[in-house]
Formats: C-alpha cells, sequence, structure tokens
C-alpha cells in the first residue's frame, strides 16, 4: 500500500503542473475502441476525467430494462509492474470494495451484505478473458436493495471495471454476467501512454532511492556496531 500512495502522490505533482488534462496522456476519444450498441446493451454516456488516472467512465442501458445500472470504468494501472495479473486484480478488487464501504460512511447508501469474490473467465473466438468477480446485496438510501456486482480485468497497461446493480423490485435475482460478456470482447483501450511512461519511470526512480537509503542507513549500522 505504500508504494501505491507513493505512485499516487507522483501522479498529482505530475498533474498538478497544468490546469487541463495532459497531451501526453491516453486520448480515449480517438484511441479507445467501444461498442455503441450490442445485441441487449446501448452506449448512452461516456465521461473522459482529466485527471489521466481515473480514465474514462461509460454508462450502457439495457435495451429491455431500463432500471438495470450498467456502468465500464477503463483507467490505468497504478504499478510499474503487473505481471501477477492475478495479484494486480485482487489488490484491485480489495480497493473496490473499500470504495463502496467509504460510499456507504458517506451515506450514499445505507449498507451491504458481505462481498463474494471469485474467478470470473469465459471466451470469445479463441479470446479468453480472465479477471475476477464480486457479488454483493447493495440497500440504496430509500431502502431498495440491488443485486450488484464489481468485475475487474486487465488490459495492456489497463483496468476495465464493471460495476452492475439491479433493482431487487424490478428483477429476479440477477447479476452484471450478460453485460459484461457483451461488452468487453468488443473494448479495444489504448496503449501505455507517455504521461504513464514518464509516471511509472518516476515511480521506480523513487522507489531506487529509499531502497539506497535504506541499505545506507543498514550499512552504517553494522559499522556502528563493530566499531
Amino acid at each position: 500500500m505504500k508504494t501505491k500512495a507513493l505512485f499516487v502522490i507522483i501522479s498529482l505533482v505530475i498533474a498538478s503542473c497544468g490546469s487541463i488534462r495532459p497531451n501526453n496522456a491516453s486520448n480515449y476519444q480517438q484511441d479507445l475502441i467501444t461498442p455503441e450498441e450490442t445485441k441487449s446493451f446501448v452506449l448512452t454516456e461516456s465521461s473522459i476525467f482529466d485527471e489521466p488516472m481515473l480514465g474514462i467512465a461509460l454508462k450502457y442501458d439495457n435495451k429491455q430494462y431500463p432500471t438495470d445500472i450498467i456502468n465500464v470504468y477503463i483507467y490505468p494501472i497504478d504499478s510499474i509492474s503487473w505481471d501477477d495479473t492475478d495479484e494486480t486484480i485482487s489488490i484491485e478488487m480489495g480497493d473496490i470494495i473499500d470504495e463502496i464501504d467509504m460510499a456507504i460512511e458517506q451515506g450514499h447508501y445505507k449498507s451491504r451484505s458481505d462481498e463474494t469474490i471469485e474467478n470470473f473467465s469465459f471466451n470469445t473466438g479463441q479470446k479468453v478473458f480472465t479477471g475476477k468477480k464480486s457479488s454483493f446485496t447493495l440497500i440504496n438510501k430509500y431502502d431498495i436493495e440491488y443485486f450488484s456486482n464489481s468485475y475487474v480485468f486487465i488490459d495492456k497497461d489497463k483496468y476495465i471495471k464493471f460495476r452492475t446493480s439491479f433493482d431487487s423490485q424490478a428483477t429476479i435475482e440477477w447479476n452484471g454476467d450478460a453485460a459484461v460478456k457483451e461488452i468487453l470482447p468488443e473494448i479495444v483501450v489504448p496503449g501505455e501512454s507517455e504521461y504513464m511512461k514518464d509516471l511509472r519511470t518516476e515511480h521506480q526512480e523513487a522507489i531506487t532511492q529509499d531502497l539506497i537509503k535504506l541499505l545506507f542507513q543498514g550499512s552504517n549500522g553494522t559499522k556502528s556496531n563493530t566499531e
């Protein structure tokens, strides 16, 4: 968690150099491919955040069930390495659950049930999509229960996160699997931006400097003990 906090601090320092979105950040409007419409879902909203670490938010509507809530978020991985994708996704899923609990503390929701987290994978043609899924019920401030899910996947240097919720008064117990399986295969994310390359380089250098300081302090301590 310390290295993640350091990464966020460096990101804020770099972002503070300009008041608008950096030109060398990912150009989601130009380079991101997302489906405007699938068999059951249609894209109705798209918002690109000025802060590059937040990426882009998409909203899809279910053609048959307009009360369904289907949100997709695409944003950079806040790390210099994600070779262990399972661990990286697990950590991000934990952060997502923490965000939901924070929303409850702030009064946006009343409560939630305990979450169930499981691996989630499927294939389309020859491509396999592997991520994680969390499931829980969510009570909003009007005491309406929602069947809710979060999904996290990795593509290139980006997370693709789905948040789906279904009004229990309007549907049987349901989940977002169908939405993920229709929408995700048609998403093509941009590659690593120059902004993220610089940010990860800064982060690596900061970690290296911390390591050198620790080694230097350790060697000084050893020397003083032997004198």
